[in-house]
């Protein structure tokens, strides 16, 4: 039996809860980050599945929660392959077949649903309604759709418009400097966005960060602040401000011609050249592996007094056990003479 409701889905008493998400493994916004919030158990499961590329469009993940006495079955829907762009009516009518399986197997009693793709997903609720009614009218369970109301309608609008991000010469340039990064077909996270914003400062550019040497190079926590004021608006990824180094940042590339356009505007001669010089400098050295490397290098470079290659070497070797394991001396000397090169040509190099 099909009831339609308005309210809040998560306080329904139903058996279980449909959360609607994409393929990439980011609730960042809407129901589904009421869930992340409400579910962390049903949010790590689901966001492994994305990562190991085992969940799609077209099926639904089951993951139960709670004990015994409070237990939530939690289906997870995606409506969106991924999280920038819009849901598909395919997606949906993929999807209800596997939730209707869902519900048949699992002998669900109750399931409550929102209203799938209808929300920041675009689609129209009336064709959507007329999907869910045809592929769910013959369940023997008690189905509670959600429908949209002005209430949900408004609370969108203000997840989209409340957050308002000012663009800053630092922010722009680092943005920017994402946004090459992926050209070359690597993956932007809070790692790649520390090597980059150390190597922009290494260039001169003054963005008062304090690099210091961690595990995985030089690694300023000032940097966290920094993407968790730009998520939601320029990138995804740092909600909760909880992302793990190689965790990936999901770009908006709605904003690249926005970013682009305030650096026209706004910087000089000498910063358009710093950016120029670090995009040539990481050119052979982005994978995550030659980014700690060249970076790894050239702080100690920096911090020696010394600074010829056996010091360079030597200093490596007692960062850690994981440098002294991960590097090679050739290797090492390899991004040595290659910083070399780029610091007597282009870099400002400053004690």
């Amino acid at each position: 039996m099909i009831q339609y409701i308005k309210g809040d889905l998560l306080s329904s008493n139903a058996e279980a809860l449909v959360n609607t998400v994409n393929t990439v493994g980011v609730m960042g916004k809407g129901i589904a980050l009421q869930f992340k919030n409400r579910f962390p158990q049903n949010y790590k499961i689901y966001k492994e599945a994305c990562k190991q590329g085992t969940f799609h469009t077209g099926e639904v993940l089951v993951v139960r929660e709670g004990d015994l006495l409070n237990q939530k079955i939690i289906i997870n829907f995606p409506t969106k392959a991924h999280w920038k762009a819009d849901s598909k009516y395919e997606y949906i009518s993929t999807g209800l077949l596997a939730l209707k399986k869902a519900i048949i197997e699992n002998d669900i009693k109750s399931i409550a649903i929102p209203p799938l793709g209808c929300g920041n997903g675009g689609l129209d609720w009336e064709r959507v309604k007329s999907m869910m009614e045809e592929a769910l009218a013959n369940v023997n369970c008690d189905i509670h759709i959600y429908s949209p109301n002005n209430e949900i309608k408004s609370l969108l609008q203000k997840e989209n418009q409340v957050k308002e991000v000012k663009l800053t010469t630092a922010r722009a340039m680092l943005l920017y400097l994402l946004f090459q990064y992926e050209t070359s077909g690597e993956q932007s996270s809070l790692f790649v966005a520390n090597k980059l914003a150390y190597f922009l400062q290494r260039s001169g550019e003054k963005l008062r960060l304090k690099f210091e040497a961690h595990h995985y190079g030089p690694y300023t926590v000032q940097l966290n602040h920094v993407l968790m004021h730009l998520n939601g608006v320029y990138l995804q990824g740092m909600e909760q401000n909880e992302a793990k180094p190689f965790e990936s940042l999901w770009l908006n590339y709605d904003k690249y011609s926005e970013v682009e356009e305030y650096l026209k505007k706004n910087i000089n001669f000498e910063q358009r050249q710093r950016i120029k010089d670090v995009l040539k400098l990481l050119q052979g050295f982005k994978s995550t592996f030659a980014l700690e490397l060249l970076a790894t290098v050239d702080f100690v470079s920096n911090s020696n007094e010394e600074k010829t290659i056996e010091s360079v070497q030597k200093s490596i070797a007692s960062w850690s056990n994981r440098k002294a394991n991960l590097f090679e001396n050739k290797q090492i000397e390899i991004a040595y003479n290659h910083l070399k090169n780029h610091s007597e040509n282009l870099f400002e190099l400053q004690n």
